[in-house]
């Protein structure tokens, strides 16, 4: 996890906005979720003055956390209790007294909200990986968290995304400009979890006794969402800057 970095106090402003990194964890018994926000600022900087700059995520039409440049300070708001800097996803995915369950669909409309004054492009990094112990678990595929990925028409693929499957990290970027105050169309509207990794099972035979080990028990699935800005002013040289990437040949200005 990525920890937070502080802004420049000084004329040159950051304006890469690292907004948030969500980590949803799947116990081995498959009925516990919990999820964590936190920030770090991005690398690009310009002789300008930023009036005010900010990025919320918004889960089912709630701010999960925000973060936003206002006189000359980072200002981090979030769904928790006062002292947290980050913020809590899926806190309402499951009912009262409800498991987890393998192959059903739970609403997870993800969005972001322009919530600075001036306007920006947006850019977002989805990471679906397995741990265990503390570590990755490579042998079940990242496509066996099934986010559902939505409105490709506003929202674009990295090219050297389309088309693969079992990549750790999918990048989207939002085409045109998000205005200050608006709320870009959702990027994921569900999340499953596919019942294929109940099969993943690994069997040992030893005499009369045969062993079969299920290679998801007691593992974690983990989404990490980021969510990043840049300013309109120099868009072109500040997209490349900041995300490396040729914005007009994305389609995205």
């Amino acid at each position: 996890m990525r920890k937070k970095r502080k802004a420049s106090k000084s004329r040159y402003v950051t304006y890469g906005l690292m907004a948030l990194a969500a980590v949803l964890l799947l116990g081995s018994g498959i009925g516990s979720t919990r999820a964590a926000l936190t920030y770090y600022s991005e690398n690009y900087t310009a002789e300008i003055t930023v009036s005010q700059i900010g990025v919320s995520l918004v889960e089912n039409g709630e701010v999960v956390s925000s973060r936003d440049y206002d006189n000359s300070e980072w200002q981090v708001k979030t769904n928790q209790e006062d002292g947290f800097t980050s913020g809590a996803l899926l806190k309402n995915m499951l009912g009262e007294g409800e498991k987890l369950a393998l192959n059903k669909t739970y609403e997870e409309n993800l969005t972001v909200r322009n919530s600075g004054s001036i306007d920006e492009y947006v850019r977002v990094r989805i990471y679906r990986y397995w741990m265990k112990d503390g570590k990755k678990v490579t042998t079940l595929s990242p496509d066996l968290i099934d986010l559902n990925f939505v409105n490709e028409g506003q929202w674009v693929k990295n090219p050297d995304d389309a088309g693969v499957s079992g990549k750790e990290c999918v990048e989207l970027y939002y085409k045109g400009i998000l205005p200050s105050g608006a709320e870009s169309a959702a990027f994921v509207d569900s999340i499953r979890i596919d019942g294929r990794v109940a099969t993943e099972a690994k069997v040992e035979t030893k005499g009369n006794t045969i062993t079969t080990t299920y290679k998801y028990d007691g593992v974690e699935f983990h989404v990490d969402v980021e969510v990043d800005a840049v300013q309109t002013h120099n868009a072109q040289d500040a997209i490349k800057s900041a995300w490396g990437v040729d914005a007009s040949a994305l389609g995205i200005l």
